[in-house]
């Protein structure tokens, strides 16, 4: 119990609602130009056989908006639109590392430019392996399809999803903290995070079974669930960062935090 009271009072003390709700804001500004990439590198890609599972109940019409949305003006997409989306799509990542460093208190500041060129570059690996996944992701659904009844399917489905959730989690753990991470420093964080992850999505799946958002929120209630959805998912990519601060050092083996027992 006193960990935990320790955690929350970390928690409160980063800050970590505002810097969940900033990189909110920043996520939503990349999504689209993320998608209009993806259209242009890889061609028209059906995210509805992903995104249709239970988990994702609650954002599936908005990003399939959005999808379609960005497949229609990849087709008469320009030089300017194209070079300005690519920086557009890089904000997320920017902003992410940034907020590392906010909360490993860290005086390693990586310069404007070479950060957005390596947030260009990850979006670019972003979308080559989200169009590899996407490809083996359909493929293997319906090959379960046709020979696992279709229980087992889910079963499997959701395992692949927490998988790939996992290394997510991991990933941008790794690349939030602005010290030298291994997989083995990253697996706590990102192990809670994913946790979270699956909580939120399976309450978010419940809560619209059993309530009408539109009655309160009317037209704009896609956007209004996927909003609330993009916060919780990024408040519990956040707390699964400062979670890992709580147990990483400084290079100079100073540690993080100092309170509660949590130095190793």
């Amino acid at each position: 119990m006193a960990k935990l009271i320790a955690l929350y009072k970390h928690l409160s003390d980063k800050r970590y609602s505002t810097i969940a709700g900033t990189l909110v804001y920043f996520l939503l500004m990349s999504i689209a130009p993320t998608l209009l990439w993806l259209a242009l590198i890889v061609g028209k890609i059906d995210l509805r056989g992903i995104i249709s599972h239970t988990l994702f109940e609650a954002i599936e019409p908005f990003i399939t908006y959005l999808n379609d949305a960005a497949q229609n003006a990849a087709a008469g997409a320009g030089v300017v639109l194209a070079a300005t989306s690519l920086y557009s799509s890089t904000n997320f990542f920017y902003h992410l590392r940034r907020s590392g460093e906010i909360i490993y208190d860290s005086d390693r500041k990586k310069s404007g430019f070479r950060l957005r060129i390596l947030a260009a570059g990850i979006v670019l690996i972003v979308i080559a392996c989200a169009a590899v996944f996407a490809a083996f992701f359909l493929v293997g659904s319906n090959m379960l399809f046709y020979f696992v009844p279709q229980f087992i399917t889910e079963c499997i489905t959701l395992i692949v999803i927490t998988v790939a959730g996992f290394f997510i989690a991991l990933l941008l753990n790794i690349f939030a903290c602005p010290h030298k991470l291994g997989f083995s420093g990253a697996v706590s964080g990102s192990l809670l995070t994913t946790a979270l992850w699956l909580l939120f999505a399976g309450g978010f799946t419940v809560y619209l079974r059993f309530s009408d958002p539109s009655q309160l929120y009317g037209a704009v209630a896609a956007v209004i669930i996927f909003l609330l959805w993009c916060y919780v998912m990024i408040s519990s990519l956040v707390v699964g960062i400062i979670y890992n601060a709580m147990y990483v050092t400084r290079p100079q083996a100073k540690p993080l935090y100092a309170d509660g027992g949590f130095v190793l």
